[in-house]
């Protein structure tokens, strides 16, 4: 058995499966990148974050969470919550449906730069700008945000109940 400390401190039990991705360790890694990426989200924007992460993992023929956020950029500069190490802990362990059509890239149009934005060091921001519902300058007028280089061809995945201006899911 696998024993995880929550939050308030009690400790539950989970089946050890064969599968070798499930550890400690990788349930609170996937954890972190999960509460940093989409705090404030709904469960199934935190689902498909979590998915994006995972299915990088099978496709690599990884089993080290730490591995994947190295290589792809992934924020995971936030403690693990419960609920991120719940959603974790069902994705490693097989137990949640994969409602992602195999997503492995996101973007979040509220973190990307704006239009007139001058820092753009950093940022791939090669397929232009876009405008989505919701994404607001400071005093409310809509604008336009860049979008990455790698999500201009259409593979994008659509997911019911993830506000576009949050995150858009794509497949590689």
């Amino acid at each position: 058995m696998l024993s995880l400390q929550s939050d308030s401190g009690r400790s539950s039990s989970l089946a050890y499966s064969q599968d070798e991705r499930l550890t400690r360790q990788n349930i609170e890694d996937l954890g972190r990148i999960i509460a940093s990426e989409a705090r404030g989200s709904n469960e199934t924007a935190q689902l498909m974050v979590g998915w994006t992460v995972i299915n990088r993992m099978k496709r690599r023929h990884l089993r080290s969470v730490s591995v994947v956020w190295q290589h792809n950029n992934y924020a995971h500069n936030h403690p693990a919550t419960t609920i991120s190490r719940r959603i974790a802990e069902s994705l490693l362990s097989g137990q949640a449906r994969d409602i992602s059509q195999g997503a492995t890239l996101f973007y979040s149009p509220l973190s990307m730069p704006k239009e007139g934005d001058t820092n753009l060091h950093g940022f791939d921001i090669g397929s232009g700008l876009e405008s989505v519902d919701g994404v607001r300058d400071r005093s409310g007028k809509p604008i336009r945000n860049y979008v990455p280089g790698w999500a201009q061809d259409g593979r994008r995945v659509r997911v019911f109940n993830v506000p576009e201006k949050e995150f858009k899911f794509y497949r590689e």
